[in-house]
Order: structure tokens, then C-alpha cells, then sequence
């Protein structure tokens, strides 16, 4: 995952000293290659633990490592506008193309993992893999994602409940309670149909585990284990792509997961096979 990329995803969630260095470091990272630490934190006006303590919540085991990947990530994004430049948008091939979104997939396929801390993950497998009844929420563009999971699911023998409709998924949320689960997928995380399930969904004392963008939203503040997807540093025609991509490679992930604790390769061999017998039809 792009280090600068990483840095505008976590921004809103910094202390202001932390947002003091974020901006600085978004906006000069031509000038960081020569800073040191102790230059950096003069320049902002923080002391020089401010700057160690920064570099350590991106992943990072100090400033030196920070200063590199930031050097790599500009190195990276000059070679990028360099062959933009030389392949204008409207004339663009295919190949151009296909070259482009896989290694942004790849860039927010590695942040997902990034973003996500481990024990959050495995909290969300663990209410997964136990629960009797899994109902899986997500409207819009995140209809998608939810359809996609919801057979996932179901292929490895989990009941589960789904609807395109918010009042049918409200309806469906008060039948829910103790050892079931919300799946509850919305990209902004502000989505009033959600958040109206979510908060029913806990009244009945269901789990609730939400999937948004990155960044404290009505939803993930609300849900009992808060996962998190990110679109790509890229033009607006493929942001939300790449955060379909994300959140359905985060979903695949919980899937394969799921599968190896509940012992299910037969089951989805035979569901696999009931498939191909619709096919031949």
C-alpha cells in the first residue's frame, strides 16, 4: 500500500499533531528525502518524539523507514504521471488500462490488510464462524459486495437473511438476537437504511460487524467489531472500483477463513456441482 496513500486514509482519525504532520508530509514530500527527524518536527513545531511516535502508527518501525517508503511512493507516482503523460487519458489502450487497475488493486488490496488490525479480524471470524443466522445488510453500490457474500455464505451452509429492500431488512433485524450476526456493508458508513438496522439488530443483542470506508462513520461507531475497506490515490472514475474491490477481497478473505475453520470443502464441492448442473440446462 502506497505510504501516502495510507497517511489520507488515516487523516481523519489523527490527533491534531498527527494531522499537523500528515498535511505537511502530503504537501512537501518533495523536501522530506532530506529532512531528519529532528528537522521535521522544527519545521512543524512538535518535538522530535512526536515524529518517532507518527512514523510508528503507520506501521512503520521508525522515521528512517517512513522517510523511504514516503521517497518510494513519490518515485513510484512520478514514473506514473510519466506514462500518463506519454498515453493521454483519451487515448489510452487497453493494455494501459488493464496494467493500471491491477496494480491499484493490488496497492488497495495491501491496504485493506494494513488497515484492518488482526484481532479485529479475527473477532469478526469468530462471530462469523458461530453464529446460527448471519444477516448480510448493504445497499447502492454496496448492493454488490452484500449479494456476493450472502452466496458465499450460503454456500457453506450458513442461514442466512438478505433483501434489496431497507424495510424488509429492518423487519428481518428484529427477528435476529443472541448468537446471530449483522453483516452490515455501506461505503461511507453514512447510510440512515443501515444505521436504522444496525441500531435494531443490537437491540435484539445480535453482533453487529460493519464493513465501510475507512474512518469513524455512524456505522462503525455503532458496530461490535468495525472493518474497515479504502478506495485507490486515483481519478474519480475508479475510486469506487477499487473500493468494491476491497471490500469483497476483505469478504473473500473472511470467506476462505470460514471454510478452513468449519471443515466445508465437501459441502462447496457439492454446491459447486448443483451449479454446474444449472449450467448444462
Amino acid at each position: 500500500m502506497s505510504c501516502l496513500l495510507k497517511i489520507r486514509a488515516m487523516r481523519d482519525d489523527m490527533s491534531l499533531i498527527e494531522r499537523k504532520l500528515a498535511d505537511f508530509i502530503l504537501e512537501n514530500t518533495h523536501l522530506l528525502r532530506d529532512y531528519s527527524s529532528q528537522q521535521l518536527a522544527d519545521a512543524i513545531g512538535v518535538s522530535q518524539s512526536s515524529v518517532v511516535k507518527f512514523s510508528q502508527k503507520l506501521g512503520y518501525r521508525g522515521y528512517p523507514d517512513l522517510k523511504f517508503a514516503v521517497n518510494e511512493a513519490v518515485v513510484s507516482a512520478s514514473n506514473q504521471n510519466r506514462a500518463t503523460a506519454s498515453h493521454p487519458a483519451q487515448e489510452r489502450s487497453l493494455m494501459d488500462t488493464f496494467a493500471e487497475l491491477r496494480d491499484a488493486q493490488y496497492a488497495v488490496m495491501q491496504g485493506v490488510a494494513d488497515i484492518n488490525e488482526n484481532e479485529k479480524l479475527q473477532a469478526a471470524l469468530k462471530q462469523l464462524t458461530k453464529a446460527e443466522t448471519i444477516q448480510v445488510a448493504g445497499f447502492g453500490k454496496s448492493a454488490i459486495v452484500a449479494k456476493d457474500f450472502v452466496l458465499r455464505l450460503m454456500q457453506i451452509g450458513k442461514v442466512t437473511l438478505s433483501s434489496t429492500d431497507p424495510a424488509l431488512q429492518i423487519q428481518m433485524a428484529t427477528t435476529l438476537g443472541e448468537g446471530n450476526v449483522l453483516f452490515a456493508i455501506s461505503d461511507g458508513g453514512q447510510n440512515s437504511d443501515i444505521v436504522k438496522i444496525v441500531r435494531q439488530a443490537k437491540s435484539k443483542g445480535a453482533k453487529v460487524i460493519s464493513l465501510t470506508r475507512y474512518g469513524n462513520n455512524p456505522t462503525s461507531i455503532l458496530a461490535d467489531v468495525a472493518l474497515f475497506s479504502l478506495g485507490g490515490d486515483t481519478h474519480v472514475r475508479t475510486d469506487s472500483v477499487l473500493m468494491q474491490m476491497g471490500m469483497q477481497h476483505l469478504c473473500h478473505v473472511l470467506y476462505v477463513q470460514m471454510c478452513q475453520a468449519l471443515k466445508v470443502d465437501a459441502l462447496i464441492e457439492e454446491s459447486m456441482n448443483s451449479h454446474n448442473l444449472l449450467d448444462t440446462k
